[in-house]
């Protein structure tokens, strides 16, 4: 509510972290109720496989209802809807959702939560910052060396501690190793594939907010078919075939995606991608949560929901502030070549869907080598 009334942008990237926050705190939640509630193997599969489902359908009808917002309202009202699925939710949740607690209290750890904070946030600095710079230069090694050593010193302080913030046992099972790479991977490709697309749609062929938003209506409409699909699929064959497939259709739509031209169309350069893009995010969302929270218990189910939840933001950040970066680079250079702005502009995206692929491509290697046969309930599920 507070930033759709907010009188600058810096009272909106502050709500838009306080929404952050609620969201860091209700997906785990969500995630750990279904893994407790569907204990049978093929039924938490189909419940987990409706979860990630849900969350990829809601992303893009989402950007959809935004961009028909912003054009017949103000883009104010975007966040002023939230607030009575919020209050909905909330009067629902202490009806439907049941109580758990955990048998001990755990203790903040606000070392191992501002080491982590500081890494991520100063790598995402340093890849929004490089702008034109090299990225051998000075400011772009100290910035990513930095969060490194950061990271790293996360990693130790997490091994000695007795009741770390990420144990790092959690790490021990393939499978929720592999989920939470791949959502890493696919979450960095989803929000560039939306800002890139996006400005290709507005700035070279030259769309309305609202047409925009309606373009995007085709992603949704074949993840609403595609997911139940998926769920079926994944139940009588496991996550092993379908994720890296997922993540290979998603490879070839990037590949046409990158065939963008100044003078393409919608039909042609936008929507084939399009389309591979909404088959792989319905693969990808259903596979990742399975494989992410599998082999858990009543009592780490809600740690491995956080990771998995946390991969998939993390991954947005650093890849859009990536792929942005370089698309920013190939811009910058070809103007200074005097190149027209809206062709450097394509080849700038053009660049950034390339790499994107090849991103793609290596979850599915990934994917394909490391995921087991089957997916567990118990935390006997097959060891690294």
């Amino acid at each position: 509510f507070i930033a759709g009334i907010a009188w600058s942008a810096d009272i909106v990237i502050a709500m838009r972290f306080v929404q952050g926050v609620g969201a860091a705190m209700t997906a785990p939640a969500a995630l750990s109720s279904i893994s407790r509630i569907f204990t049978e193997p093929g039924e938490r599969s189909r419940a987990l496989g409706t979860w990630g489902g849900i969350t990829a359908l809601g992303g893009v009808v989402g950007a959809v209802l935004s961009g028909v917002i912003t054009q017949l309202a103000s883009w104010r009202w975007v966040f002023f809807l939230t607030v009575p699925v919020t209050v909905l939710a909330l009067l629902l949740a202490p009806r439907l959702v049941p109580e758990s607690r955990a048998p001990s209290k755990p203790r903040l750890d606000v070392v191992g939560a501002a080491l982590v904070t500081l890494g991520i946030g100063t790598a995402v600095f340093t890849l929004l910052d490089k702008g034109q710079r090299s990225w051998t230069s000075p400011f772009v090694l100290t910035g990513l060396a930095v969060a490194g050593l950061l990271i790293v010193a996360f990693v130790l302080w997490e091994k000695q501690r007795t009741n770390p913030m990420v144990p790092l046992s959690i790490f021990r099972n393939r499978n929720r190793v592999v989920g939470v790479v791949a959502s890493v991977i696919f979450g960095s490709i989803l929000s560039t594939y939306f800002f890139t697309t996006t400005q290709y749609m507005q700035t070279v062929l030259g769309f309305t907010p609202l047409r925009t938003g309606v373009a995007y209506l085709p992603l949704g409409l074949i993840i609403l078919v595609s997911f139940p699909l998926v769920s079926f699929v994944v139940a009588r064959i496991g996550i092993r075939p379908v994720m890296p497939t997922g993540l290979a259709a998603g490879m070839l739509g990037l590949i046409l995606l990158s065939r963008i031209s100044v003078d393409g169309t919608y039909a042609g350069d936008v929507l084939p991608g399009m389309c591979l893009i909404a088959f792989a995010a319905a693969c990808g969302f259903v596979t990742f949560t399975i494989a992410g929270v599998d082999g858990t218990t009543e009592e780490n189910a809600g740690i491995a929901s956080g990771i998995l939840n946390a991969g998939g933001q993390i991954g947005s950040a650093l890849g859009l502030a990536t792929l942005v970066s370089i698309a920013v680079s190939v811009l910058a250079s070809e103007l200074a070549q005097g190149v027209n702005r809206s062709q450097a502009l394509v080849d700038g995206f053009s660049k950034a869907y390339t790499v994107g692929a090849g991103l793609l491509l290596v979850g599915a290697v990934i994917a394909a080598s490391f995921l087991t046969r089957r997916t567990t309930v118990t935390e006997s599920a097959p060891m690294m």
